[in-house]
């Protein structure tokens, strides 16, 4: 086989694989679809002329039998790291802290305890879990300056607990933050959708959260956040 034939072979299955992995019609373009994501978009113009070569090789006529150009090796393992990539997305239980490994709270933990823990690790963002594993809501900063400021100036008690701080650690009461909940089979790609999808609505998706059902109902099993999302995904 040639290079041209497996090229064009190789371009044939890239084809197939956009098309099955993101529910396009026959009648879409992947080369317009892959440029327009992120994870693809460093690599646009590779796409691009890689679709010009196919469209040579395939719609033109043959001189004496032969084709007009020769695909090279590296076009051709371009192609075939494109569709590996595409083949094995990275899921969200993947790239996840795992639980094991994630700082957060009970409800019946010390408030002044977790500040003093917050200082050590640091963490912006603690998770607090009831005792099924459940997540209540989440402990930050500026629930404690809210508790502070509630209190007008009375000292916290040391027994204080975050059960007596629940409209704090609501999810409600971040005005500027959300939070998700989603499954740990969510492909990262699609996750960085949602990313995009709540910036664009004016708000800041501080956490999401990967439960056992992918809600709120959920065990929790880790954390991702937007820093983990970054750069997770590339051409290998």
């Amino acid at each position: 086989m040639s290079n041209a034939e497996e090229y064009i072979q190789k371009f044939k299955e890239l084809e197939a694989v956009v098309k099955e992995t993101f529910g396009l019609n026959d009648w879409d373009s992947i080369t317009n679809f892959l440029s327009k994501r992120d994870e693809y978009r460093p690599f646009r113009e590779e796409i691009k002329y890689c679709q010009e070569v196919r469209n040579l090789l395939q719609h033109k006529q043959k001189i004496g039998g032969e084709y007009p150009v020769e695909p090279t090796r590296e076009m051709i393992n371009f192609l075939e790291r494109t569709i590996n990539s595409l083949k094995n997305r990275k899921k969200c239980g993947e790239i996840m802290v795992p639980i094991s490994r994630l700082f957060f709270r009970r409800e019946n933990d010390s408030i002044r305890g977790t500040l003093f823990k917050m200082r050590e690790i640091p963490s912006g963002h603690v998770p607090v879990l009831d005792n099924e594993g459940k997540v209540l809501g989440v402990f930050t900063a500026v629930s404690f300056l809210n508790i502070i400021a509630d209190r007008k100036g009375n000292p916290l008690s040391p027994d204080a607990d975050f059960e007596d701080a629940e409209k704090y650690i609501s999810f409600d009461g971040h005005d500027s933050e959300v939070y998700r909940f989603v499954k740990s089979s969510l492909y990262v790609d699609e996750l960085r959708d949602i990313f995009e999808q709540t910036y664009s609505g004016g708000k800041r998706l501080a956490m999401v959260f990967v439960t056992s059902n992918g809600m709120a109902d959920g065990k929790l099993l880790g954390t991702i956040s937007p820093w983990d999302v970054l750069g997770k995904e590339n051409l290998g």
